[in-house]
């Protein structure tokens, strides 16, 4: 038998939505949900989930996907393509995954010296569309592409993915946290067993242990996204530009509130209840699991450095050079690189196939 907890922090019932409300007629009708599907619906459920809304999203108001505001940052990803083509003497098919508006897409082929087969694997409908309607190539799923000599990244892609959320027992044993109802009809968090036991098993692998009380998020999804991603390159690269950590300082008990964040209109929210399907909702991203996943896929890591080094290793500062505002392209560049702006905010990781040299960025 559950037993309720705290809500979220923040204010409850914050601007209530149609999805909000479909949601909790589900839950009336069927019970508690686990946070992964009510995660899930909220970012991508047909027409109300936030990534669904892709026409309505704008750089400045719809994801907090910060990279992507810059031109110099594609300016540095087009440089990564080109480098690892250099080294393996042959093109490569670009696929970005979850490509948002599409503007990072057009400002990485606009830097590109020559053309490309570039793809953007996305999810939403509405962001396809949006995507089409700047002359760019959407697909729903990997699974529409056959494998090629690739360079396939995702950038703050891997955090969107709908996690599990548990807690721990005294006793050593988990408890989920589960989506439910309180008398008033609000949502409202929800002890109770275990939806699976594959979320006890993912931290027994890692060696984690989590303290009475101390809350965690757990992304089961993993392991058939990276699965799913691998099949496309028959040879090349996969890079992954996002914040997380290893399990052993992600799961560390200082961090006893999880990692669960929001954000609306480009500021920190603080509910996850408030405002279902109009704000976006993360976690940190734990680079043992994706590791783990690309090990079994047959790729071969390489590499792991911060954001701020990865970008100024692969010739940022070249931007500098064909920048009509060299002040301009200074500040985009220190706020990329700078560890006291995003350079330390972001990771990034990445795979090869076997028998290639370094990927860019990490020799």
């Amino acid at each position: 038998m559950g037993t309720e907890c705290n809500r979220a922090p923040g204010r409850l019932g914050v601007d209530e939505t149609e999805l909000g409300r479909r949601l909790k007629a589900q839950i009336q009708a069927d019970g508690p949900m686990t946070f992964r599907e009510f995660m899930a619906q909220a970012l991508f459920a047909p027409d109300l989930g936030f990534y669904s809304k892709g026409p309505a999203l704008g750089a400045r108001d719809g994801p907090f996907n910060t990279n992507s505001l810059f031109p110099a940052f594609a300016f540095a990803l087009a440089r990564a393509v080109e480098r690892a083509e250099a080294v393996l003497g042959e093109p490569l098919r670009i696929v970005e995954l979850g490509g948002g508006t599409g503007e990072l897409a057009s400002r990485i082929l606009k830097n590109l010296t020559e053309p490309h087969e570039y793809v953007i694997v996305e999810k939403s409908p509405g962001l396809r569309a949006k995507q089409e309607s700047l002359g760019l190539r959407p697909v729903s799923h990997p699974s529409d592409l056959p494998p090629a000599p690739s360079f396939v990244f995702g950038n703050e892609v891997l955090d969107a993915l709908p996690v599990n959320r548990v807690m721990g027992e005294e006793t050593g044993e988990l408890l989920e946290i589960y989506v439910a109802l309180d008398q008033e009809g609000k949502f409202v968090q929800h002890l109770a067993e275990p939806s699976t036991p594959l979320l006890a098993k993912r931290l027994a692998e890692e060696g984690i242990s989590l303290g009475r009380g101390q809350i965690a998020e757990i992304n089961l999804g993993l392991e058939e996204f990276v699965a799913e991603v691998a099949s496309l390159i028959s040879m090349g690269y996969l890079l992954f530009i996002d914040y997380g950590d290893e399990a052993t300082a992600l799961y560390h008990y200082t961090r006893r509130n999880g990692s669960l964040r929001c954000f609306y209109k480009q500021k920190h929210a603080y509910d996850p209840f408030d405002r279902v399907g109009e704000q976006d909702i993360t976690a940190d991203v734990d680079f043992t699991a994706i590791e783990g996943s690309a090990l079994k896929e047959g790729l071969m890591k390489a590499g792991k450095v911060s954001q701020g080094l990865w970008l100024e290793n692969v010739g940022i500062h070249q931007y500098k050079e064909q920048a009509t505002n060299a002040d301009q392209a200074q500040d985009e560049i220190f706020q990329l690189v700078s560890p006291a702006r995003l350079g330390s905010a972001f990771d990034v990781l990445a795979f090869k196939t076997r028998g290639l040299p370094d990927a860019p960025g990490f020799s």
